[in-house]
């Protein structure tokens, strides 16, 4: 069985970094007030940083952690919205994955570096599935970019090569290799900013459950009307919708995903693509 950890980036607008550190304080999680240059990954606490990206408040950042922590964001979440904090489009939220959880296990079939290679091709092959389940400004964002099919491809045989790291040497993508060279983890940075630790928490299982599929040896490409590697103006709506909940039927069914967490995803991008 996989072992996650797990690192979540609030991106809010509305409070300062002093604030927010404050106000979780105050309501029972540990937080530092560090400066955005300042990376310690060892802390056990959160901490509440200055973001460039936002102009008028704070990122805060969670310690690294495991299933048993991870409902530490449905509390921060609420204080900080307690507290003032606000999402708008100029806000996000990234999930930290770190790589160990790529190692092989009983369970699977693939080296740690191949598993992350074919993650890579499975994640922008249902780039399309994946994105049904944020907000459209998300989809083409500077900040998060989408890498076709030839482009996955390519990173996909950089990490092959031996290399953890992007091929591309940004960290701008939807899905970040950068990340493993400073901080030893993948990143997902498509999710729009939230303050809602339920959707917080679905997305990173979400996450987490495409990764021991790939572990198995699982091709997303070849899910039964996914449609793989569907371009950005392929539209939303139907399409998406029903990609989406192909993939999350593929995952719940290889008991890879809970059944509750996918009918909650499923119920989500349908409000989103309705």
């Amino acid at each position: 069985m996989t072992t996650f950890t797990y690192g979540m980036e609030f991106e809010v607008q509305g409070v300062s970094p002093s604030t927010a550190a404050n106000a979780l304080n105050i309501g029972g999680i540990e937080c530092d007030r560090v400066r955005e240059d300042i990376h310690e990954d060892n802390l056990d606490c959160w901490k509440a940083v200055a973001d460039g990206s936002v102009c008028n408040g704070a990122e805060v950042v969670s310690p690294i952690l495991d299933d048993s922590r991870l409902n530490e964001a449905s509390k921060v979440t609420r204080i900080l919205t307690k507290a003032g904090a606000s999402v708008d489009r100029a806000t996000g939220f990234h999930v930290h994955i770190g790589f160990d959880a790529f190692n092989r296990t009983d369970r699977d079939g693939l080296s740690n570096t191949d598993a992350l290679a074919q993650f890579v091709l499975n994640y922008y092959a249902a780039h399309h599935a994946i994105g049904a389940l944020v907000a459209p400004s998300r989809l083409r964002n500077h900040f998060c970019k989408v890498l076709d099919r030839r482009e996955a491809e390519s990173e996909a045989n950089w990490i092959r090569s031996g290399n953890l790291s992007s091929n591309f040497q940004s960290r701008y993508y939807s899905l970040n290799l950068e990340s493993l060279r400073r901080h030893g983890t993948v990143e997902i940075r498509l999710h729009q900013g939230t303050l809602n630790g339920v959707k917080a928490i679905a997305w990173a299982k979400f996450i987490a459950a495409m990764i021991d599929a790939t572990k198995r040896g699982a091709d997303f490409a070849a899910i039964e009307g996914l449609n793989a590697w569907q371009p950005l103006d392929y539209g939303r709506g139907a399409s998406d919708l029903n990609a989406c909940g192909l993939l999350i039927d593929h995952l719940t069914a290889a008991g890879d995903l809970k059944p509750a967490t996918g009918d909650w995803l499923k119920g989500r991008a349908a409000r989103l693509n309705g």
